[in-house]
């Protein structure tokens, strides 16, 4: 049952900070909601309510784990890293919302049918200016950062955390600091598509 446990559960490494809280606002509110709440039957309506409760799911998640801790400081001391955490997510919640993103972007180039459907409630979407391919693109980004692909980087930086004794706070040296300024610029670039001048640079 362990093993089995152990298969289904993923440990990972993420980076939770304001603008990932606010492409997760955005996509919940603007995106997923609707699509859960619309009148609507069929496999696809269940994948939308399947998928919006999948993605509270994570952002609880996330919010625990920054809760939980172990803080990370910079090698001087001064500044902490905030939201620099491991986290365990079950692989079942991960899969669903690729399955979720795959249908979206499958939309997103389909042609509406008279009867309605998911492209047709794409077509219509318009939240505060947001565009249909902008919230699924935001989901992209959002899914990209719960799920990050490992490198030397992440590595050194799981390795880190991991082996924190429960909340002892964690201070990285020069070496492990260099991996998270890297770490930094490849986050930024996932969520905001600029370039990382104004974030992460303690």
């Amino acid at each position: 049952m362990e093993q089995e446990h152990q298969q289904r559960t993923s440990v990972r490494l993420v980076v939770v900070d304001p603008e990932l809280d606010a492409q997760c606002e955005r996509v919940e509110q603007h995106l997923l909601v609707p699509l859960a709440g619309a009148p609507r039957e069929g496999a696809d309506h269940a994948l939308f309510a399947e998928g919006l409760a999948a993605f509270r799911r994570v952002r609880a998640t996330l919010a625990e784990a920054v809760a939980r801790g172990p803080r990370v400081w910079t090698p001087n001391g001064r500044w902490e890293h905030e939201g620099l955490r491991v986290v365990q997510l079950p692989a079942e919640e991960t899969d669903l919302l690729y399955a979720l993103l795959r249908e979206l972007s499958g939309a997103l180039v389909a042609s509406p049918q008279p009867s309605g459907g998911v492209a047709a409630f794409l077509g219509d979407v318009s939240a505060e200016g947001e565009s249909a391919t902008g919230l699924v693109g935001a989901l992209a980004r959002v899914l990209s950062m719960v799920d990050l692909a490992p490198d030397a980087d992440t590595d050194v930086l799981f390795t880190t955390l991991r082996t924190a004794a429960g909340d002892e706070e964690v201070r990285l040296s020069y070496a492990q600091e260099e991996a998270w300024q890297r770490l930094a610029h490849r986050v930024t670039m996932l969520l905001t598509e600029s370039a990382p001048l104004h974030r992460f640079l303690y």
